[in-house]
């Protein structure tokens, strides 16, 4: 499952018309990329996710976990891609009933998001008990050090962005066209380097939605912070499992909308 990195190409460059005080003209514009990503689980074609076309394979393991197909990366036997990695192939090393996955909503994401979670899922997610606490100067500091991170967006403008981060740091930071797809990628990384979510901070650029509550839910995180705004459903799923959501974290501003007790 050793993933070559994949950066070539990610931003095309286009001749486009302008519009600009009242003129007209022509300029080179870069575009961010965007692929389909068909993913077959034991000879199952499962779904196709447009995406980014880097951090595959974390988007891969990321998405399996987030929706219930594993467990764990002990689970995963093997990833291979094919016809210009637009397609990989996932063998695990269990047996799934697929009659359970075949019912896909369409969520509330871009880049074409996807998921097969149900209601059930959401009630089977626990309340999260972490009770460390966090300055809202450092959520603020931190989220400004992941919007450094978002080449792709300064170029474009085309991206989401999150992050892992601790109480001092981010971890790692990662781009796609999705903002669920970006969820998925930080948590397949975090499985693949053993990191313990119990105590970081996840940081998104995108409106949270309720599914995207329950990608944190199930990890166990205790915050998910952006800089955009959540819906009611993903507010009460916080408020009821004792999650700290904050949204609109722009400069030294914030809404914190539960778990207010974990920001000083």
């Amino acid at each position: 499952m050793n993933e070559k990195k994949f950066n070539d190409n990610l931003i095309c460059k286009k001749r486009i018309l302008k519009y600009k005080s009242e003129k007209f003209g022509r300029i080179e514009d870069e575009i961010i990329l965007e692929r389909p990503l068909t993913i077959f689980v034991n000879n199952y074609e499962l779904l196709t996710l447009m995406c980014l076309p880097e951090n595959l394979e974390e988007l891969i393991i990321g998405f399996l976990l987030s929706e219930s197909l594993i467990n764990n990366l002990a689970e995963v036997e093997d990833i291979s891609f094919k016809m210009n990695r637009t397609a990989a192939n996932v063998k695990l090393k269990k047996e799934v009933n697929f009659n359970l996955f075949k019912k896909r909503t369409l969520t509330s994401g871009c880049g074409g998001g996807t998921t097969f979670s149900s209601l059930k899922d959401c009630a089977e997610t626990e309340k999260i008990k972490n009770k460390f606490k966090i300055s809202a100067e450092k959520i603020a500091g931190l989220m400004t050090d992941m919007h450094k991170k978002a080449d792709c967006f300064a170029k474009t403008g085309g991206t989401h962005i999150s992050a892992l981060a601790d109480q001092g740091k981010i971890i790692f930071a990662i781009e796609d066209i999705g903002r669920h797809n970006t969820l998925d990628k930080i948590i397949g990384r975090s499985l693949k380097n053993n990191i313990d979510l119990s105590n970081k901070l996840v940081f998104t650029s995108g409106r949270i939605s309720s599914e995207m509550v329950v990608k944190i839910l199930k990890r166990k995180i205790a915050f998910l912070i952006s800089r955009s705004a959540p819906t009611l459903s993903a507010v009460e799923m916080a408020e009821n499992r004792n999650l700290t959501l904050v949204g609109f974290c722009r400069g030294k501003k914030m809404n914190i909308y539960s778990g207010e007790e974990r920001v000083y």
